[in-house]
């Protein structure tokens, strides 16, 4: 990891590996004060099966049998609002369990309750596909042609580029334009492995497995401690030898680069900590959101060891042309339960107050059921933005959808529904959140314009 940092810093300056000439500009990457997640649900979410939901409306009685052509299967619930916020109830339909509908009617009570404060729903986007490639390319870089980098690789490139993991990403859209490099990292076990490859130890069935060089545990051997003395000794014979000051003064700089701290083994003790303190069966079910939970601990140790600047978490199993409320619904809950997850770990780690988490999908879901229960491909979506700790929204909605959910122009200010405003994009949304993360006049951003009118989403 040490000599991967060494090269991007020398990339970062034009250098070549050759000359052991760098800048202290390069040296210290710059540290990030605020934070973005991008937390991906892939193969099309449904709205209106959250956020934006429309209830028996029997909107489309000739498309469809299925619960009198209603949008929903469940009529809205008038208790289930924050502020302007309104969240679906859950249908019968979603199990013959009791304990599973209460369980999933928990998860949405209790996203909705907890962090509406913190939210902004921006419903009624009209994405103009219903492609899963171009819906995801346009979702999280507002733009459907190739080359666009995502907006939270946009982010980790305008902010922080030259951190060892400025950007870490589960799936989802996740081009970079080879602006900063791209780090998988889904688990804490992988972060354990790399972290210390020559770390001794067993498995279940009590076989040896080592490094190439390894130390035991209880360190009465340690070849690596023996290889590494052998190379600072020949450093240091480098740097005596030098006649020229300048030659010296420069090796010192590369030799502090090759001899820093592994930045990985303080992610690892800040994941460690985060398991220790942050219960995955405790927020809020046990077994639940596991591999979002996974994601959401390595990401919150990454950025609170100032080693990442942005992320992507993602899950799927969103693409429900089948079942849609045994599948949906369920799947939304877990996909809550994670984004609570992660807040929780952000909070432990004391990061809340600075990052940002970004909710979406490829597109939405029809307004009515096809014959299988399922729901098919639909351009309309909507975005929610959870907020960092130290803003309050009061649970707002920017933009909106007709009752028979389709897009519907809107005031570019307020974001209510007015015949004479314009049609909301994603093209709009990623303007927004470039400038929600202050990265508007960044000139990496005059290489990715997006010609959209300004609309006030964020007040």
């Amino acid at each position: 990891m040490k000599r991967r940092n060494f090269l991007q810093l020398l990339a970062a300056t034009g250098m070549s590996a050759q000359l052991p000439v760098f800048s202290n500009r390069a040296h210290a990457a710059t540290i990030p004060d605020r934070y973005l997640v991008v937390v991906n649900a892939g193969g099309g979410w449904d709205p209106t099966s959250i956020c934006d939901p429309k209830g028996l409306n029997r909107a489309y009685a000739d498309n469809s049998d299925r619960f009198e052509g209603s949008t929903n299967s469940v009529d809205l619930d008038s208790n289930k609002r924050f502020g302007q916020i309104q969240w679906s109830a859950i249908p019968e339909g979603v199990s013959n369990d009791d304990d599973v509908r209460l369980r999933i009617e928990s998860q949405f009570d209790q996203f909705f309750q907890s962090y509406g404060n913190r939210l902004t729903v921006i419903n009624g986007i009209d994405n103009g596909t219903n492609n899963h490639d171009t819906g995801n390319r346009v979702t999280w870089s507002g733009h459907e042609e190739n080359g666009y980098p995502s907006i939270s690789a946009l982010y980790a490139a305008a902010i922080s580029p030259s951190l060892p993991m400025a950007f870490i990403s589960n799936g989802g859209y996740d081009f970079t334009d080879s602006l900063v490099a791209r780090a998988r990292a889904n688990s804490a076990g992988f972060i354990n492995e790399i972290s210390d490859p020559n770390f001794w130890f067993t498995d279940s069935n009590t076989q040896f497995r080592r490094g190439l060089h390894y130390r035991s545990e209880d360190n009465q051997v340690d070849i690596y401690n023996m290889i590494q003395q052998a190379q600072n000794n020949r450093i240091q014979r480098q740097q005596n030898n030098e006649p020229l000051p300048k030659r010296r003064e420069q090796l010192g700089q590369l030799f502090t680069v090759r001899g820093e701290d592994n930045n990985l083994g303080a992610l690892k003790t800040h994941i460690d900590d985060i398991q220790a303190n942050v219960s995955r069966d405790a927020n809020w079910n046990p077994n639940r959101a596991n591999s979002l939970k996974s994601q959401a601990e390595v990401v919150a140790a990454a950025f609170k060891a100032n080693v990442a600047a942005s992320a992507n978490l993602s899950v799927g199993g969103f693409d429900t042309h089948g079942n849609h409320d045994a599948s949906a619904y369920p799947r939304l809950g877990d996909l809550m339960e994670g984004v609570h997850f992660l807040n929780q770990a952000l909070t432990h780690a004391g990061i809340a107050d600075r990052t940002t988490i970004v909710i979406g999908s490829d597109f939405g879901r029809t307004p009515y059921y096809n014959s299988g229960n399922g729901k098919d491909h639909w351009p309309i979506t909507s975005v929610m933005v959870l907020h960092p700790t130290t803003v309050n929204t009061g649970g707002r909605v920017f933009g909106a959808s007709t009752t028979d959910f389709r897009a519907q122009s809107i005031n570019p200010q307020t974001g209510l529904a007015e015949a004479s405003g314009d049609m909301l994009g994603p093209q709009h949304v990623n303007q927004a959140l470039r400038e929600l993360m202050g990265i508007q006049n960044n000139p990496l951003m005059a290489d990715y314009p997006l010609a959209a009118n300004p609309f006030n989403i964020f007040g």
